[in-house]
Protein backbone atom coordinates (compact mmCIF):
# COMPACT_ATOMS: atom_id res chain seq x y z
CA UNK A 1 0.00 0.00 0.00
CA UNK A 2 2.82 2.19 0.57
CA UNK A 3 4.42 1.94 -2.95
CA UNK A 4 0.89 2.63 -3.99
CA UNK A 5 1.12 5.99 -2.62
CA UNK A 6 4.47 6.81 -3.58
CA UNK A 7 3.59 5.70 -6.83
CA UNK A 8 0.01 8.28 -6.83
CA UNK A 9 2.53 10.92 -5.33
CA UNK A 10 4.85 10.95 -8.75
CA UNK A 11 2.15 11.53 -10.39
CA UNK A 12 0.71 14.23 -9.31
CA UNK A 13 4.26 15.63 -9.31
CA UNK A 14 4.59 15.07 -12.56
CA UNK A 15 0.83 16.02 -13.81
CA UNK A 16 1.60 19.25 -11.92
CA UNK A 17 4.59 20.10 -14.16
CA UNK A 18 2.97 19.41 -17.23
CA UNK A 19 -0.07 21.47 -16.48
CA UNK A 20 2.29 24.22 -17.18
CA UNK A 21 2.42 26.45 -20.23
CA UNK A 22 5.96 27.93 -22.26
CA UNK A 23 6.37 30.56 -25.16
CA UNK A 24 8.01 28.31 -27.72
CA UNK A 25 7.77 29.21 -31.13
CA UNK A 26 7.93 32.65 -32.84
CA UNK A 27 6.37 33.60 -36.65
CA UNK A 28 7.02 36.52 -38.42
CA UNK A 29 3.95 37.95 -40.25
CA UNK A 30 2.67 34.48 -41.80
CA UNK A 31 5.97 32.88 -42.23
CA UNK A 32 6.06 30.46 -39.34
CA UNK A 33 9.39 29.02 -37.23
CA UNK A 34 9.78 25.84 -35.91
CA UNK A 35 9.81 25.32 -32.47
CA UNK A 36 12.73 27.20 -30.67
CA UNK A 37 14.22 27.82 -33.85
CA UNK A 38 13.75 31.54 -33.16
CA UNK A 39 13.12 30.90 -29.38
CA UNK A 40 16.02 30.66 -26.81
CA UNK A 41 15.81 26.80 -25.39
CA UNK A 42 15.35 27.14 -21.51
CA UNK A 43 16.33 24.17 -19.12
CA UNK A 44 13.18 24.02 -16.77
CA UNK A 45 10.67 22.67 -19.42
CA UNK A 46 7.26 24.57 -18.58
CA UNK A 47 7.74 25.68 -15.23
CA UNK A 48 7.76 29.20 -14.09
CA UNK A 49 10.40 31.41 -12.88
CA UNK A 50 9.11 33.12 -9.27
CA UNK A 51 12.69 34.79 -8.02
CA UNK A 52 12.17 38.53 -8.76
CA UNK A 53 16.04 38.77 -8.36
CA UNK A 54 16.80 36.26 -10.69
CA UNK A 55 18.82 37.03 -14.10
CA UNK A 56 16.21 33.56 -15.08
CA UNK A 57 13.13 36.78 -15.25
CA UNK A 58 15.29 37.79 -18.41
CA UNK A 59 14.79 34.84 -20.63
CA UNK A 60 13.92 31.68 -18.47
CA UNK A 61 16.10 29.30 -16.54
CA UNK A 62 19.22 28.41 -18.84
CA UNK A 63 17.87 30.09 -21.83
CA UNK A 64 20.85 31.13 -24.12
CA UNK A 65 22.16 32.23 -27.41
CA UNK A 66 23.71 29.09 -28.02
CA UNK A 67 21.80 26.92 -31.53
CA UNK A 68 19.00 30.03 -31.90
CA UNK A 69 19.04 31.23 -35.13
CA UNK A 70 18.41 35.64 -35.37
CA UNK A 71 15.71 35.82 -37.66
CA UNK A 72 14.90 39.50 -40.07
CA UNK A 73 11.63 41.35 -39.09
CA UNK A 74 10.64 44.43 -40.57
CA UNK A 75 10.11 47.43 -38.28
CA UNK A 76 5.89 47.81 -38.20
CA UNK A 77 5.52 43.97 -39.26
CA UNK A 78 3.52 41.70 -36.89
CA UNK A 79 4.58 38.74 -35.08
CA UNK A 80 3.36 36.12 -33.00
CA UNK A 81 4.40 33.70 -29.89
CA UNK A 82 2.85 30.64 -29.64
CA UNK A 83 2.71 28.19 -26.57
CA UNK A 84 3.23 24.68 -25.98
CA UNK A 85 -0.54 24.75 -24.57
CA UNK A 86 -3.08 27.62 -24.19
CA UNK A 87 -2.31 30.13 -21.05
CA UNK A 88 -4.88 29.47 -17.79
CA UNK A 89 -4.12 30.80 -15.44
CA UNK A 90 -5.37 34.73 -14.51
CA UNK A 91 -2.62 37.12 -14.95
CA UNK A 92 -1.44 40.04 -17.43
CA UNK A 93 1.10 39.08 -20.18
CA UNK A 94 3.26 41.49 -21.50
CA UNK A 95 6.04 41.87 -24.87
CA UNK A 96 9.49 43.53 -24.03
CA UNK A 97 12.43 44.03 -26.79
CA UNK A 98 16.23 44.61 -25.47
CA UNK A 99 18.72 45.74 -27.99
CA UNK A 100 22.34 44.16 -27.98
CA UNK A 101 24.96 45.90 -28.02
CA UNK A 102 25.99 43.27 -31.38
CA UNK A 103 24.91 40.06 -31.81
CA UNK A 104 21.04 39.03 -30.25
CA UNK A 105 22.80 35.53 -30.03
CA UNK A 106 25.25 36.30 -27.64
CA UNK A 107 23.47 39.12 -25.94
CA UNK A 108 22.41 37.70 -22.02
CA UNK A 109 19.37 40.80 -21.71
CA UNK A 110 21.58 43.04 -18.97
CA UNK A 111 20.99 46.07 -20.78
CA UNK A 112 17.91 48.10 -21.23
CA UNK A 113 14.61 46.57 -21.53
CA UNK A 114 11.68 48.78 -23.02
CA UNK A 115 8.12 47.32 -23.02
CA UNK A 116 6.18 47.47 -26.23
CA UNK A 117 2.52 46.08 -25.15
CA UNK A 118 0.41 44.89 -22.44
CA UNK A 119 -2.48 42.27 -22.30
CA UNK A 120 -4.05 43.48 -18.57
CA UNK A 121 -7.34 42.81 -17.21
CA UNK A 122 -10.79 44.63 -18.56
CA UNK A 123 -13.61 44.65 -16.00
CA UNK A 124 -17.59 44.53 -16.86
CA UNK A 125 -20.10 43.98 -13.84
CA UNK A 126 -17.55 43.06 -11.16
CA UNK A 127 -16.01 40.55 -12.91
CA UNK A 128 -12.31 40.43 -14.65
CA UNK A 129 -11.63 38.98 -18.33
CA UNK A 130 -7.94 38.55 -19.37
CA UNK A 131 -6.29 37.39 -22.96
CA UNK A 132 -6.01 32.97 -22.10
CA UNK A 133 -5.19 32.10 -25.39
CA UNK A 134 -2.60 29.70 -27.41
CA UNK A 135 -0.69 32.66 -29.11
CA UNK A 136 -0.05 36.39 -28.56
CA UNK A 137 0.49 38.71 -31.72
CA UNK A 138 1.93 42.04 -31.84
CA UNK A 139 3.88 44.54 -34.19
CA UNK A 140 7.84 45.75 -33.96
CA UNK A 141 6.94 49.57 -33.37
CA UNK A 142 8.04 51.39 -36.45
CA UNK A 143 10.19 53.96 -34.95
CA UNK A 144 13.15 51.68 -33.19
CA UNK A 145 16.50 51.74 -34.23
CA UNK A 146 17.68 48.94 -36.47
CA UNK A 147 19.60 46.31 -35.02
CA UNK A 148 19.34 42.95 -32.79
CA UNK A 149 17.06 42.34 -30.20
CA UNK A 150 16.23 40.24 -27.58
CA UNK A 151 12.08 40.23 -27.59
CA UNK A 152 11.01 38.68 -24.66
CA UNK A 153 7.40 37.75 -23.76
CA UNK A 154 6.15 37.25 -20.38
CA UNK A 155 2.78 36.07 -18.59
CA UNK A 156 2.50 36.26 -15.49
CA UNK A 157 0.51 33.92 -13.23
CA UNK A 158 -1.45 35.36 -9.96
CA UNK A 159 -3.73 32.44 -9.38
CA UNK A 160 -2.14 31.79 -6.15
CA UNK A 161 -2.39 35.21 -4.56
CA UNK A 162 0.57 37.05 -2.67
CA UNK A 163 1.89 36.60 0.12
CA UNK A 164 0.43 33.14 0.40
CA UNK A 165 1.33 32.06 -2.44
CA UNK A 166 3.86 33.13 -4.95
CA UNK A 167 2.95 34.34 -8.58
CA UNK A 168 4.63 32.83 -11.36
CA UNK A 169 6.28 34.20 -14.71
CA UNK A 170 6.09 32.45 -17.90
CA UNK A 171 8.84 34.14 -19.73
CA UNK A 172 11.05 33.58 -23.40
CA UNK A 173 12.83 35.28 -25.42
CA UNK A 174 12.80 35.58 -29.23
CA UNK A 175 16.25 36.75 -31.00
CA UNK A 176 15.15 39.13 -34.11
CA UNK A 177 16.79 41.70 -36.41
CA UNK A 178 14.73 44.87 -37.11
CA UNK A 179 15.01 46.51 -40.37
CA UNK A 180 13.58 49.78 -41.55
CA UNK A 181 13.31 51.05 -38.17
CA UNK A 182 13.74 54.65 -36.99
CA UNK A 183 15.74 56.32 -34.61
CA UNK A 184 13.62 56.41 -31.15
CA UNK A 185 15.55 56.43 -27.97
CA UNK A 186 13.23 54.84 -25.39
CA UNK A 187 13.64 54.78 -21.60
CA UNK A 188 14.30 51.27 -20.42
CA UNK A 189 14.59 49.76 -17.16
CA UNK A 190 16.77 46.70 -15.67
CA UNK A 191 15.20 43.20 -15.42
CA UNK A 192 15.72 41.92 -12.92
CA UNK A 193 14.60 44.73 -10.79
CA UNK A 194 11.96 46.03 -13.36
CA UNK A 195 9.15 44.11 -10.72
CA UNK A 196 9.17 44.25 -7.25
CA UNK A 197 6.69 42.15 -4.14
CA UNK A 198 5.10 45.49 -3.57
CA UNK A 199 3.53 46.18 -7.07
CA UNK A 200 0.20 46.27 -7.21
CA UNK A 201 0.03 44.30 -9.91
CA UNK A 202 2.13 41.45 -8.42
CA UNK A 203 0.26 41.54 -5.03
CA UNK A 204 -3.24 41.23 -6.80
CA UNK A 205 -6.01 38.85 -5.10
CA UNK A 206 -8.05 37.97 -8.20
CA UNK A 207 -10.66 36.30 -5.83
CA UNK A 208 -11.32 39.31 -3.62
CA UNK A 209 -13.21 42.46 -4.66
CA UNK A 210 -10.56 42.74 -7.89
CA UNK A 211 -12.09 46.05 -9.61
CA UNK A 212 -9.03 47.29 -10.93
CA UNK A 213 -5.53 46.07 -11.96
CA UNK A 214 -2.04 47.63 -13.00
CA UNK A 215 0.30 45.64 -14.88
CA UNK A 216 3.53 45.11 -13.28
CA UNK A 217 6.94 46.78 -15.07
CA UNK A 218 7.37 50.20 -16.73
CA UNK A 219 4.82 51.79 -19.05
CA UNK A 220 4.44 50.62 -22.30
CA UNK A 221 6.34 53.06 -25.15
CA UNK A 222 5.01 54.10 -28.38
CA UNK A 223 6.10 55.44 -31.28
CA UNK A 224 3.68 58.67 -30.71
CA UNK A 225 3.74 59.21 -27.08
CA UNK A 226 7.53 57.90 -25.54
CA UNK A 227 7.17 55.80 -22.15
CA UNK A 228 9.09 53.02 -21.26
CA UNK A 229 10.47 54.17 -18.55
CA UNK A 230 10.53 53.12 -14.81
CA UNK A 231 6.90 52.99 -12.68
CA UNK A 232 4.39 51.05 -13.29
CA UNK A 233 1.55 50.52 -16.74
CA UNK A 234 -2.15 51.36 -15.80
CA UNK A 235 -4.41 48.98 -17.87
CA UNK A 236 -4.71 50.69 -21.40
CA UNK A 237 -7.12 49.50 -24.15
CA UNK A 238 -4.87 47.27 -26.94
CA UNK A 239 -5.12 47.47 -30.48
CA UNK A 240 -7.61 45.06 -32.16
CA UNK A 241 -5.45 41.63 -31.88
CA UNK A 242 -4.91 39.76 -35.01
CA UNK A 243 -6.20 36.12 -33.37
CA UNK A 244 -9.19 34.81 -32.03
CA UNK A 245 -9.12 35.65 -27.92
CA UNK A 246 -9.99 32.89 -25.18
CA UNK A 247 -11.02 34.75 -22.18
CA UNK A 248 -11.80 34.02 -18.75
CA UNK A 249 -13.76 35.15 -16.41
CA UNK A 250 -12.84 35.91 -12.79
CA UNK A 251 -15.84 36.62 -10.10
CA UNK A 252 -14.42 38.89 -7.15
CA UNK A 253 -16.80 38.11 -4.01
CA UNK A 254 -14.48 37.72 -1.60
CA UNK A 255 -14.18 33.56 -0.19
CA UNK A 256 -16.09 32.74 2.38
CA UNK A 257 -14.71 31.41 6.03
CA UNK A 258 -15.10 28.31 4.25
CA UNK A 259 -13.09 28.49 1.14
CA UNK A 260 -12.63 24.58 1.28
CA UNK A 261 -16.36 23.75 0.70
CA UNK A 262 -15.79 22.40 -2.97
CA UNK A 263 -19.41 22.91 -5.04
CA UNK A 264 -21.01 24.38 -2.15
CA UNK A 265 -23.89 27.15 -2.12
CA UNK A 266 -22.07 30.76 -1.29
CA UNK A 267 -18.62 32.09 -1.91
CA UNK A 268 -16.61 32.47 -4.62
CA UNK A 269 -15.99 30.33 -7.49
CA UNK A 270 -13.10 28.89 -9.94
CA UNK A 271 -13.77 29.51 -13.57
CA UNK A 272 -12.74 26.34 -16.23
CA UNK A 273 -8.94 25.75 -16.08
CA UNK A 274 -8.73 28.03 -13.32
CA UNK A 275 -6.90 26.86 -9.93
CA UNK A 276 -8.81 25.57 -7.48
CA UNK A 277 -6.14 23.67 -5.50
CA UNK A 278 -2.34 23.05 -5.01
CA UNK A 279 0.71 23.95 -2.15
CA UNK A 280 0.44 27.07 -1.05
CA UNK A 281 -3.04 28.06 -2.85
CA UNK A 282 -5.61 30.11 -1.04
CA UNK A 283 -7.99 30.91 -2.96
CA UNK A 284 -11.59 29.47 -3.98
CA UNK A 285 -11.95 25.79 -3.98
CA UNK A 286 -15.57 25.53 -5.86
CA UNK A 287 -15.51 25.10 -9.62
CA UNK A 288 -18.39 27.13 -11.74
CA UNK A 289 -20.94 25.22 -12.68
CA UNK A 290 -20.34 22.74 -15.23
CA UNK A 291 -16.58 21.84 -13.77
CA UNK A 292 -15.23 20.15 -11.52
CA UNK A 293 -11.80 20.07 -9.65
CA UNK A 294 -9.36 17.56 -11.09
CA UNK A 295 -6.83 15.76 -8.22
CA UNK A 296 -4.16 15.13 -11.04
CA UNK A 297 -3.13 18.89 -11.83
CA UNK A 298 -5.52 20.88 -9.74
CA UNK A 299 -7.41 22.85 -12.12
CA UNK A 300 -11.26 23.03 -13.03
CA UNK A 301 -12.09 21.29 -16.02
CA UNK A 302 -15.47 19.50 -17.53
Amino acid sequence: MKGVFAAAALSLAASEVSAHYIFQQLDIGSTKGSVYQYIRKNTNGNSPVTDLASNDLRCNVGATGSGTDTVTVKAGDSFTFTLDTPVYHQGPTSIYMSKAPSSAASYDGSGGWFKIHDWGATFSGGQASWKLDGSYSFNIPSCVPDGEYLLRISQLGIHNPWPAGIPQFYTSCAQIKVTGGGSASPATVSIPGAFKDTDPGYTANIYNGLTSYTVPGPSVFTCSGGGGGGGSNPQQPAPAPTTTLRTSTVSNPAPTSNPGNGGGSGGCSVVKYGQCGGNGYSGCTACASGSTCSATNEYCKS
